[in-house]
């Protein structure tokens, strides 16, 4: 069997590399390591666990270019020989040239520990392991933090594995008892990195005695009289005392990544670069002028419990990952599949710096309800100006917002609201809880959307309220609607959760009835993780809207009071600040959403079977979703061409929802529950058998259902992803047909 060959340069990942050799090797898997370093870095990776390396070459004295055109020439003396892949680790400048080699010649080229991230302010070493990660085939990371991270840079899924932590294994049998020593490693300080490292130590000194401070990485020159006992250069020596810290307080990833692995408290300056995940985990604390600089921050971790180790296990993993057949098969060195960008991770969004500097503001105020700071404020404003409506309200969510909405409008009991059965049920439950009736028009099966006519046919004398959702983004039919809401003295609501703009008449939806309702939900246009905001040029509702989020309190009154039942609705400072910093993206990312649809329609549009979607005759379509039809030309229609794109890795959604809304459980039974069962009590369909709506009254949104597949398309597709979305599709309904 060809063997493996692990490619390491840096003593620190002599330790992984070593446990995972063994492991392989215990297995019967051949296994060589290639070395490219000094002898006394050789040494230090042997002292901790590195077996001897069967290959080896030194780099030069010279400069980094020079030292960088070694490992390359020593990269393709290597290659020469036959490998069943290559391991890399770390992310020095052979990890580098030996994995983008290795690449060129179409060698599967296996990450350890990819998708370390700290985004530390230099970037540099994120760079550098970026590059490293970039150049792999198969990624084996420690868990979904850092397989975010690789996804969101365009690695393929399905080939990134989150295994644990390597580090957890190889510590096995090292342990030592938790001491009393706080032990520092500083190894990146900037360009007076021995005074720094001084004045660290004089504060640790200071502040943290009568503790003993014990320092394993640093400047030579930064050793101060009385404040630290400097421990045996050794790399042996260095990992036992950081495994037996009372606290580890350091700038270095590595040093981080061991004391979570250990479940050693570690302290880590802001500056430095903290990894999220492992402040998440609770392993490290971030040290700040704010909150007592690093001797606060050493007081905080040892005051709180000793964190949790990292379970073992991973070495069994990646043992089995690496020996599994399918690895050694030629498809595996084909190009891996296209991995979509998706709105549920940064892939397809544009969440990025300016999001993160405003929230960090944000705490760095530390105002964060929007009854007293100025983000929230400030979202609302601009939104307001953006849309083109007099005022702008923001909430907790989009259901907040419906509800919000509905509440202004001061339904009596029984009243009906006519909506659509094809919508998120956070649009329809807040009527019930206002003491309404929702009351379902059928939908156009083309469009789903509800018409003029469909809502007609469900006015009463009991309806007080009109809600008309724009479905993926598509404007409905607001000629008709509006004159018909007019013509009955009727409220319009726009649910304007998935078309922030889209346009009708070259005019914004959301401003066409009294009041318009947006969603900030993870999925939407631009987002907040949740959020919402109700827009309306009408005072009086306006006043309304704004009570019903802050629970009927009346901030700025006289004589302020609970005037009516309501709930706290706030947005959050946190999530206003991501807002302000979100809304001027917007109309580059509805603009990048018309041309990702516009290209997708055009490779689709000789597909036989498809329908596809457009803009409607006087509107734009926002494109939050590209939902298309599938006739009956298509074997097994939209179920059997939708089952055929999942399992070809394009995510999609055959029916968009299961069933029509009135067929849920609340609506099925509407006397299991008060909210559902009192608006009954005064209106005249309580005496009708339940359920109240049948199947065979609504056609259109029967058939619609069954022809519709919801494809998720956002702003950070490119020409690639679309061409893999097509060919797909192609692909998918020829051999149905076929079929």
């Amino acid at each position: 069997m060809r063997a493996f060959l692990f490619a390491i340069g840096s003593c620190g990942d002599g330790l992984v590399v070593g446990a995972a050799v063994a492991a392989l090797r215990t297995a019967g898997a051949a296994c060589e390591i290639a070395w490219f370093g000094d002898d006394a870095r050789l040494a230090d990776a042997c002292a901790v666990g590195l077996p001897a390396p069967e290959r080896r070459a030194a780099p030069s004295a010279g400069d980094a270019a020079q030292r960088c055109a070694e490992a390359a020439t020593f990269a393709a003396t290597l290659l020469a020989s036959p490998w069943r892949a290559v391991v890399t680790c770390g992310h020095d400048a052979f990890a580098q040239a030996i994995g983008v080699a290795a690449a060129s010649i179409g060698l599967p080229v296996v990450r350890l520990q990819a998708g370390l991230r700290n985004h530390a302010a230099d970037g540099q070493r994120d760079a550098a392991r970026r590059r490293a990660d970039h150049a792999a085939s198969v990624w084996l990371c420690d868990g979904d933090a850092e397989r975010h991270e690789l996804v969101r840079e365009g690695a393929a899924p399905a080939k990134v594995h989150a295994i644990g932590s390597l580090l957890a294994d190889a510590i096995v049998g090292r342990a030592q008892p938790a001491g009393d020593a706080i032990v520092c490693a500083f190894e990146h300080a900037g360009p007076d990195a021995a005074a720094e490292v001084r004045d660290r130590l004089a504060e640790l000194a200071q502040g943290c005695a009568p503790r003993p401070i014990q320092v394993v990485a640093a400047p030579a020159a930064a050793r101060a009289d009385g404040c630290a006992a400097w421990v045996d250069g050794s790399a042996d020596a260095s990992l036992r005392a950081l495994l037996a810290a009372a606290c580890v307080v350091t700038d270095s990833v590595g040093c981080q990544w061991l004391a979570r692995a250990a479940g050693v408290p570690c302290v880590v300056a802001a500056e430095a670069g903290p990894l999220a995940s492992a402040v998440a985990a609770g392993a490290v604390h971030v040290a700040s002028s704010a909150t007592g600089g690093l001797a606060g921050a050493v007081g905080r971790a040892l005051a709180g419990p000793r964190p949790t180790a990292a379970p073992p296990g991973a070495l069994m993993r990646l043992r089995d990952l690496l020996l599994a057949e399918a690895f050694a098969s030629p498809a595996d060195a084909t190009a891996p599949a296209v991995a979509l960008p998706s709105d549920g991770d940064a892939s397809g969004r544009t969440l990025g710096a300016e999001e993160a500097l405003l929230v960090a503001d944000a705490v760095r105020r530390g105002t964060l309800n929007s009854t007293r700071g100025t983000y929230v404020t400030t979202f609302e404003q601009r939104f307001a100006r953006w849309l083109g409506r007099k005022h702008a309200i923001a909430c907790a969510s989009g259901s907040a917002a419906m509800h919000c909405a509905i509440a202004a409008l001061r339904l009596q009991p029984g009243d009906e609201v006519v909506t659509t059965p094809i919508t998120d049920m956070g649009a329809l439950t807040p009527i019930c809880y206002e003491g309404g009736v929702p009351v379902f028009a059928d939908v156009d099966p083309t469009t789903l959307n509800v018409t003029a006519a469909t809502i007609a046919a469900q006015l009463t004398s009991r309806t007080r309220a009109i809600v008309v959702t724009h479905l993926f983004g598509c404007p409905a039919d607001l000629d008709g609607i509006t004159a018909l809401a007019r013509e009955r003295g009727l409220p319009l609501i726009e649910d304007t959760a998935q078309a922030f703009g889209a346009t009708w008449r070259g005019r914004r939806v959301g401003t066409f009835g009294a009041l318009g309702a947006f969603s900030l939900q993870q999925g939407k246009h631009i987002t907040t993780g949740e959020g919402g905001i109700v827009a309306t040029d009408d005072d009086e509702l306006a006043r309304r809207v704004f009570l019903c989020v802050n629970k009927a309190w009346g901030y700025g009154d006289k004589k302020p009071d609970h005037y009516f039942p309501a709930l706290n609705y706030r947005m959050t400072e946190l999530q206003g600040a991501v807002a302000v910093a979100q809304l001027p993206k917007l109309d580059g990312v509805v603009a990048a959403r018309r041309s990702v649809a516009a290209r997708l329609a055009a490779e689709l549009a000789d597909v036989p079977g498809l329908r596809l979607p457009g803009d409607p005759a006087h509107g734009t379509h926002a494109w939050w979703k590209f939902a298309f039809r599938v006739d009956d030309a298509v074997a097994g229609g939209a179920i059997a061409l939708g089952q055929r794109m999942q399992q070809a890795g394009v995510a999609c959604v055959p029916r968009y929802v299961q069933k029509p809304a009135f067929e849920c459980e609340l609506f099925r039974d509407w006397s299991a529950s008060p909210i559902t069962a009192m608006p009954l009590q005064h209106n005249p369909r309580r005496d009708a058998a339940q359920p109240l709506f049948r199947r065979a009254e609504y056609p259109g949104a029967v058939r619609g259902l069954e022809q519709v597949i919801v494809l998720p398309i956002n702003e950070r597709y490119e020409e690639r992803h679309i061409q893999h979305v097509a060919a797909t599709i192609r692909a998918a309904v020829g051999a149905l047909q076929h079929a």
